[in-house]
């Protein structure tokens, strides 16, 4: 009796069992590499191919809070501007992956801050959601190991990467560990610079080992051979040393009253030429023929350029953003743009790159276009393209800022938007950006507002050596900065006519 009743209830509920739409994950938890490529992914219950084309997908990241809108598909049409700055052109997702009945969020390149969890809703006349994890790890650096001398006897070993989470610094003795001091700081990216250090004997025949402990896993490590390793000495003694410093100031002084004098009489070569450069002392003029004179005009926190910029550190930072633009995806720039600058009309990108120390600005409405017009443009720089709508092949570098969630001073926020793997400190892009060095800045989505942005920006584009600068913003964005701009672009697409009319 009880097995007819059951399989009774069964049959009459069935039909709604079947309805039932649902959404499920399909992983609990994800690990990511910071700069790398995520998808995550989740499944739904079958529709008929027709409908596909009407289904809502909303991925959003609920923890930690406040809840963030991550990607947005309203029955068939991406909804832009409701995403968060956070994932502003960085998310998307993968349609054809629809079809098989998978709602695939793809994330690139991949930050510290999107470690939470994230949630994944997809509606079909009825709607249901699963929640999964992103934890996203960056895998410390080769170790940078350093020996100095602290007396006779002793020597300082220290070990310094760079990476997420904090990590365990074990030596190879565990008295060394004992007394190890360990200092870490977070950089502009949220990854830890970790330096650990000991001191040792010098004058003992000894191996070191400094390992740094990722989650219970070794990670690099660095070996020092003492007393091997440790810096020789200067032959010179304190006492030679001293003479030394006093002929060098000596011969100094001579020189200085020399030159004064010269000076006071007159005897200048009006027809030579002296090359004035800034020191990184305030208010100091340095030329080939008058030293130590004030330079009265010169404003005290003028920035102070490197007079030589490392080749090696800017063909690093070429050859690392060459690999990192060539896999952006261009595919959204439209083809039916237009490029008004005062009554000129253009349909093609040529127009808008700069001159040496020239500024540019593109102006545009929301969702006209104006970020994938800079990663195609920087895509092209990437892949080389001599031909075809734009060519960049002769500029040495090209750096692609995006202006949201933008933090610190001008320079820092590019430091920001440069993968570790370059391993630059922001006084290398200060160096790069103020020399000579043929460089295009593709400032993505500019907004006033932040004073020590705009300051520090203002005064770059002031100062720069020939650095050239493509700023795009909406209608307004520019403030004190307007007074260096070159020339001004609007962008019109099909989407912007339409929401103007």
């Amino acid at each position: 009796m009880k097995r007819t009743v059951f399989i009774f209830l069964l049959a009459i509920t069935w039909p709604s069992t079947q309805a039932l739409f649902t959404v499920t994950s399909e992983q609990d938890s994800y690990d990511g590499e910071l700069h790398k490529k995520i998808t995550m992914g989740c499944r739904f219950s079958p529709v008929e191919k027709s409908q596909i084309s009407q289904l809502s997908v909303i991925w959003q990241r609920v923890e930690p809070l406040p809840v963030m809108e991550v990607y947005r598909l309203e029955k068939g049409v991406e909804i832009r501007n409701v995403t968060d700055g956070q994932f502003q052109n960085r998310a998307q997702l993968l349609k054809d992956e629809l079809k098989k009945f998978r709602a695939v969020l793809e994330l690139f390149p991949l930050q510290i801050s999107d470690s939470g969890t994230y949630q994944c809703i997809v509606k079909h006349k009825e709607a249901d959601y699963k929640k999964t994890t992103l934890t996203v790890r960056a895998p410390y650096r080769p170790v940078r190991k350093n020996i100095r001398r602290l007396n006779n006897e002793e020597v300082e070993l220290s070990c310094e990467s760079q990476g997420f989470p904090l990590a365990h610094v074990d030596w190879s003795e565990e008295e060394l560990t004992r007394r190890m001091n360990n200092t870490s700081e977070k950089t502009s990216e949220g990854t830890y610079k970790l330096t650990s250090r000991v001191t040792v004997t010098g004058n003992v025949i000894k191996n070191y080992t400094c390992s740094f402990m990722e989650e219970k896993k070794t990670g690099p490590s660095a070996t020092f051979n003492i007393p091997g390793e440790i810096p020789v000495r200067s032959n010179w003694s304190h006492g030679y040393a001293a003479v030394g410093v006093i002929s060098v100031m000596c011969l100094g002084f001579a020189v200085t009253s020399l030159i004064l004098h010269w000076r006071r009489k007159g005897q200048k070569n009006k027809g030579s030429m002296s090359t004035v450069c800034i020191t990184s002392e305030p208010n100091l003029t340095v030329t080939s023929a008058d030293f130590l004179i004030p330079k009265k005009d010169a404003k005290p926190d003028s920035f102070s350029v490197s007079s030589e910029v490392c080749g090696e550190k800017v063909e690093k930072l070429r050859e690392v953003l060459m690999k990192r633009y060539a896999e952006l995806d261009t595919s959204e720039l439209r083809s039916g743009f237009t490029l008004i600058c005062g009554e000129g009309q253009f349909s093609h990108l040529q127009p808008l790159i700069p001159g040496p120390k020239q500024t540019v600005l593109l102006e545009g409405r929301e969702g006209s276009g104006k970020s994938s017009v800079s990663r195609t443009l920087a895509s092209s720089w990437a892949k080389n393209v001599s031909s075809g709508p734009v060519s960049l092949s002769g500029i040495r570098l090209v750096i692609l800022v995006n202006f949201e969630g933008a933090d610190g001073d001008f320079f820092q926020v590019v430091r920001s938007n440069i993968p570790s793997e370059a391993d630059l400190e922001t006084a290398d892009v200060k160096n790069i950006l103020l020399g000579n060095t043929d460089s295009l800045l593709l400032l993505d989505g500019y907004r006033k507002g932040d004073r020590e942005v705009d300051e520090t920006l203002v005064k770059f584009l002031k100062e720069r050596s020939s650095s050239r600068v493509l700023i795009t913003a909406r209608p307004g964005q520019l403030s004190s900065a307007g007074e260096v701009i070159t020339r001004i672009f609007q962008l019109h697409t099909e989407n912007t006519q339409t929401e103007n009319s």
